[in-house]
């Protein structure tokens, strides 16, 4: 009886888990970023062609722009692409489902482990996941992030496991393996994960040494694909990015280090220390949002604030039980995961940290287990639960599904999808749109359109031929029917007749009074500010004047 009815409560768990994933997913967040449109138009390129929009046929990583993106989300978004066509929500499920995932994952971790106190500690672990901020927020957006943190626990799992059955080692390695090409981050934390877990548990792994054997084996195996192209610039393409290893951030930001010796290394140094102990901070953990307002809701942090009261609670836990093997793990994790994060000049970026992040939820479950334990009445127990749950679930509601909706829809690109249905009614003309800071725009016009891959790679290929992993540094052009998608050159583009289209920056009042533009439209975002203008040139008056 007491199975079936904990069995009940993972299954309610479950359902909202997923309903909170999927609700109103093709609309929140409103529009697509870069990355979301590059992993989609990806996908459904090799859908239908085998080959990326560059036509490079299945690659190890995948250009975007001046950067690179992991495959595995890519290739794993030819499925939804399939069934559901290209949508956002097609782009988002991964991530959704992974998600709930997670939460599942979270459940089996706990449910065979065994507490000095009865109670259903694997059921709050599950809800705390299904329902704190961070996991919310990153199974909401298509980011491999998401993808790479369930990998990276459905492995941790099997490590547990693998303590009473030896066979699931193997498994567990393949599996971490795999997440490496989920994320970048689990690059990193899988080999520390590695090494501290052969390290507790050596005696127990050492009683089978052709399954520890084995289980490193695939492991290095699952890596061949990163060898394959360690000397391309694309390996280390988004670490030279963000770090602050280069003789040039070192001499911008070391202020008198510099004129000492050993100067560089004491700033490499400070700067891990200070990146490392940021993501142990309780302010940033409770109560101010990601600083990347892409990467936060609005006036809600990673967890709510009150979690800080169960989480004091739980690492106390943690201490008291540290004997115990998935404690021991628990600890391990936590103390490694935030290491790729610190090795980043980015302050607290939790997409780099989700893995730390998933470790500090199940420590919050411990505290709140502990606490909701220590009470003697069962109807007090349940009603500080649920009055605790429905205050979480509304202040999450609020932040995401009201204010991100209306206050962030310029980070997902929402005007541009306006912007798109109103070129749709307007097919006679041609349309030239400011690209600067929305280079993405090219890639959603040709996604929503189902614009042909064979078209975009015509154009793409032979830029980057022979180049694919190394040149980062050129412009990418995209043409989708009648919409061109570049910067503005004034001094050609008023000479022909088109329809220019920017942000407030890009063509601004006095611009276009100079040009002698007619104004057509504007966008406006979900807040009703505008965004966007179009104007169509007068070639016989604004090219006359530019002569």
């Amino acid at each position: 009886m007491r199975f079936n009815r904990k069995f009940i409560i993972f299954i309610a768990i479950i359902i909202v888990s997923a309903f909170i994933r999927f609700y109103q997913l093709n609309n929140i967040p409103p529009g697509l970023t870069i990355d979301e449109s590059s992993q989609g138009y990806n996908a459904f390129s090799l859908l239908h062609t085998g080959k990326d929009r560059y036509g490079q046929p299945f690659p190890i990583l995948f250009r975007l722009f001046d950067s690179i993106q992991v495959p595995l989300y890519t290739y794993l978004t030819i499925i939804p692409i399939y069934f559901f066509g290209n949508s956002i929500f097609s782009v988002r499920f991964i991530s959704a489902l992974s998600g709930i995932l997670l939460t599942a994952i979270t459940f089996l971790l706990l449910t065979d482990f065994k507490s000095k106190r009865k109670s259903n500690l694997d059921n709050i672990a599950a809800l705390m996941v299904a329902i704190s901020p961070w996991a919310v927020f990153y199974s909401r957006i298509c980011t491999e992030a998401s993808l790479g943190i369930t990998l990276y626990a459905l492995g941790f799992l099997c490590f547990y496991r693998s303590l009473k059955h030896r066979w699931l080692f193997p498994v567990a390695t393949l599996i971490l393996g795999l997440s490496t090409h989920a994320y970048y981050s689990e690059r990193i934390i899988s080999i520390l994960f590695i090494i501290g877990y052969t390290f507790l548990f050596r005696k127990e792994l050492f009683l089978n040494r052709r399954l520890f054997i084995l289980g490193i084996s695939l492991f290095i195996t699952t890596q061949i694909p990163h060898l394959l192209i360690a000397n391309t610039g694309a390996f280390t393409r988004r670490v030279v990015q963000v770090n602050y290893f280069s003789e040039q951030f070192f001499q911008n930001n070391s202020g008198d280090l510099s004129r000492i010796p050993f100067g560089r290394l004491l700033f490499i140094v400070r700067e891990f220390a200070s990146q490392y102990l940021a993501y142990f901070s309780p302010r940033n953990l409770f109560f101010d949002p990601d600083p990347q307002a892409v990467r936060s809701m609005p006036d809600i942090s990673v967890f709510y604030s009150w979690m800080i009261i169960p989480f004091v609670f739980g690492l106390r836990w943690l201490l008291v039980n540290r004997s115990l093997p998935l404690i021991r793990m628990i600890i391990l994790l936590i103390l490694i995961a935030p290491f790729s994060a610190s090795l980043t000049r980015d302050p607290f970026s939790t997409i780099r940290a989700l893995a730390f992040l998933w470790g500090i939820t199940i420590t919050i479950a411990f505290g709140f287990n502990y606490l909701l334990s220590i009470l003697s009445s069962s109807k007090f127990r349940f009603l500080i639960f649920i009055a605790v749950i429905l205050l979480s679930i509304s202040q999450l509601y609020i932040a995401y599904f009201v204010l991100l909706k209306y206050e962030r829809s310029n980070n997902y690109g929402y005007s541009y999808m306006e912007l798109l249905k109103q070129t749709e009614q307007m097919k006679d003309k041609k349309f030239v749109v400011d690209s600067p800071r929305q280079p993405a725009a090219g890639i959603m016009f040709a996604f929503f359109k189902r614009y042909d891959p064979n078209l975009i790679q015509k154009d793409l290929n032979p830029l980057f031929a022979g180049r694919y992993y190394d040149s980062f540094e050129l412009d990418e052009p995209y043409v989708v029917d009648n919409i061109e998608v570049r910067p503005i050159f004034w001094q050609k583009d008023v000479c022909k007749k088109q329809v220019l289209v920017g942000d407030l920056l890009a063509i601004s009042d006095g611009q276009a009074k100079e040009h002698k533009l007619s104004f057509i439209f504007d966008i406006k975002d979900t807040a009703g500010d505008v965004v966007l203008k179009a104007y169509e040139t007068n070639p016989d008056v604004g090219c006359n004047l530019r002569r």
